[in-house]
């Protein structure tokens, strides 16, 4: 018998709607209430534990870092096949990422949540938690490791983002797409991922802040992060890595400071690169020492570079690569 353990942390999936306000309250139904109405597989054993009950959008560094020695704590047990998380939404892209960089098991893991409370009409709640454990215990996903299982879609965490804030079909995988699909109790995986360093954290995250660019932008806030002390910086520049003359000087004030800066697109796909030759752009913003954070998004790059320093890591363009 398969034995999947199924780790909640709060969520929409656990919601329930208050009756006085009409509003729905995130965490308030367990994990075996949400079992109680599943049609899991007779060879599938399940055993439920509540790590956190909060709402995604109020994780925090030290949540992630609770979360991931609770799945590493039950990897390490031989009698667990796999790991289920459920989380909401908001940030589900970026703790499934946090996974994927701090996992040290070939085992499944795999991160799902819902749109929609268990209780509304339509929910995806219990679809996308079969789903998830039907991954999870299916041999061939340990060739996956983390793994987000949303609206019977299987998504590698590096690539996925929330691309609609109502609807069940809620994240995608930009131009990567998805890895497979789970439709009943069948399990198709249509490409693996390729192999990726993993890291330890030696005692917690490292502070990392993301600033966006726009036209115009000055280097307000980099000289705030600055002040701060903060261990890095994610510049969200445009096109292939631009913003302005002031922006540039901003980073590289930052750099000189000792702060690991990272310059990322806000395109939805495409690299940082090295196209043209102005103080605004990716050529200067390395040239005065920042990294180039080649296809990542500003998140993704800010939980990479949070995980490496956190690990004692030295950071290069290649790290950023894939």
């Amino acid at each position: 018998m398969t034995h999947i353990k199924l780790l909640t942390t709060g969520g929409t999936i656990a919601s329930k709607r208050d009756p006085e306000t009409g509003l729905q309250q995130t965490g308030v139904i367990s994990g075996e209430e949400l079992m109680s109405k599943l049609n899991v597989d007779d060879n599938i054993k399940i055993s439920v534990e509540e790590i956190i009950s909060v709402s995604s959008s109020a994780m925090t560094f030290e949540n992630l870092v609770t979360v991931k020695d609770r799945v590493n704590e039950f990897l390490k047990d031989e009698a667990v096949d796999g790991i289920v998380l459920t989380h909401g939404t908001d940030t589900l892209e970026e703790t499934s990422y946090f996974l994927s960089q701090v996992v040290e098991s070939n085992k499944v893991v795999v991160v799902t949540g819902s749109q929609r409370g268990p209780e509304l009409i339509g929910s995806d709640a219990y679809a996308n938690l079969e789903d998830a454990i039907t991954l999870a215990a299916d041999p061939e996903a340990k060739k996956i490791g983390v793994s987000v299982l949303f609206n019977q879609q299987i998504f590698k965490p590096r690539f996925i983002k929330k691309i609609n804030a109502m609807n069940v079909d809620g994240f995608g995988g930009g131009g990567t797409g998805y890895l497979g699909t789970v439709d009943g109790q069948d399990v198709k995986i249509y490409q693996y991922p390729r192999p990726h360093h993993t890291y330890k954290i030696k005692e917690k995250l490292a502070t990392v802040d993301i600033i966006k660019c726009a036209l115009d932008t000055d280097a307000k806030f980099i000289d705030c992060a600055i002040d701060h002390k903060v261990d890095g910086i994610v510049i969200e520049a445009m096109g292939r890595g631009h913003a302005n003359n002031k922006v540039a000087e901003g980073v590289k004030r930052a750099v000189e400071q000792g702060i690991t800066v990272v310059i990322t697109t806000a395109s939805e796909d495409g690299d940082v690169k090295v196209a043209y030759d102005f103080s605004g752009g990716i050529s200067q913003f390395e040239k005065d020492g920042a990294i180039n954070g080649g296809s990542y998004d500003s998140k993704k790059a800010r939980l990479k570079l949070a995980v490496m320093l956190g690990a004692g890591e030295t950071i290069t363009k290649e790290d950023f690569w894939y």
